[in-house]
């Protein structure tokens, strides 16, 4: 699925923005494609910082020792020019390349995280850092919206041949935001179920000859259930540690996180995955 599929009628004008103003003027310029798509990087960076920091806060990580409506004061103007950066540059680099976003799975899957992604980070944890974690019912519907869309973009990466790929990124994220979030046993769980899979993979498999088959059949699938429970059980597990934060804050935190990632990987996979009908 693609926004082809999805507006096929669409075709002409997407067509014809490659040769209109601004993608003709900058087809004319051999330095500025490049500059942009470096403007779109150092603003994903910034944008990543921000998230990063506010939302280990939501989940009781990092800069613990400040509140959080504090946090997310300082960091508002850092991130509404991070997203403005992207918004303008993504816009620029998409006139040039519009056909190939038009025809590829993994832009469908990039906007759709994208919306979800900016739901969250600026209806959801404004309104919980202004409220010093407590959800409002207000935040609590656009984050009921935003995980839906979220999922649905998740299920369209893990499921299109073409770009299913990509999202080791997410599970790696995933890993990550679990071993320096967990508990001890999480740690040394999650780290021998890691060692396990890569002997299974790289000496045993083959995975190199079988990369298709490894990852799309059982290594992605597996590892992603595997990196799923475990962060469920350090943030909403009966056994869970007492955090800073309420349960439904930590996972707006930690949803939040995913949201942008997915935003990130699926990009990079744009120009790797091909046209799907």
């Amino acid at each position: 699925m693609n926004f082809h599929s999805i507006f096929p009628d669409l075709a002409p004008w997407v067509r014809g923005l490659g040769n209109a103003w601004p993608a003709s003027m900058i087809k004319s310029v051999p330095w500025a494609f490049p500059m942009i798509e470096t403007a779109h990087l150092l603003g994903l960076a910034t944008l990543g910082g921000c998230v990063l920091v506010l939302n280990l806060r939501f989940m009781g990580v990092g800069i613990t020792n400040e509140r959080a409506a504090l946090i997310e004061r300082n960091l508002r103007p850092w991130l509404w020019a991070a997203i403005g950066v992207l918004i303008v540059t993504g816009l620029l680099m998409g006139t040039v390349v519009a056909q190939r976003l038009y025809a590829r799975p993994a832009f469908l899957v990039k906007m759709l995280a994208l919306v979800s992604a900016l739901i969250l980070s600026l209806g959801v944890s404004g309104s919980l850092a202004r409220n010093e974690g407590a959800l409002t019912q207000p935040a609590k519907l656009m984050a009921g919206v935003a995980l839906a869309i979220w999922l649905l973009a998740v299920t369209m990466f893990a499921t299109t041949h073409v770009i299913v790929p990509g999202t080791l990124h997410l599970v790696l994220a995933g890993w990550l935001i679990a071993m320096g979030f967990g508990s001890t046993l999480t740690r040394i769980l999650l780290g021998a179920f890691t060692v396990v899979i890569l002997i299974a993979t790289v000496v045993l498999t083959n995975a190199l000859d079988n990369y298709d088959v490894v990852n799309e059949r059982w290594l992605l699938p597996v590892s992603a259930l595997v990196v799923v429970g475990f962060l469920m059980w350090e943030i909403a597990g009966p056994k869970a540690k007492p955090r800073l934060t309420p349960t439904l804050t930590r996972l707006v935190g930690l949803f939040t996180i995913l949201a942008w990632v997915t935003v990130a990987a699926s990009g990079r996979w744009i120009g790797l995955g091909g046209d799907s009908g």
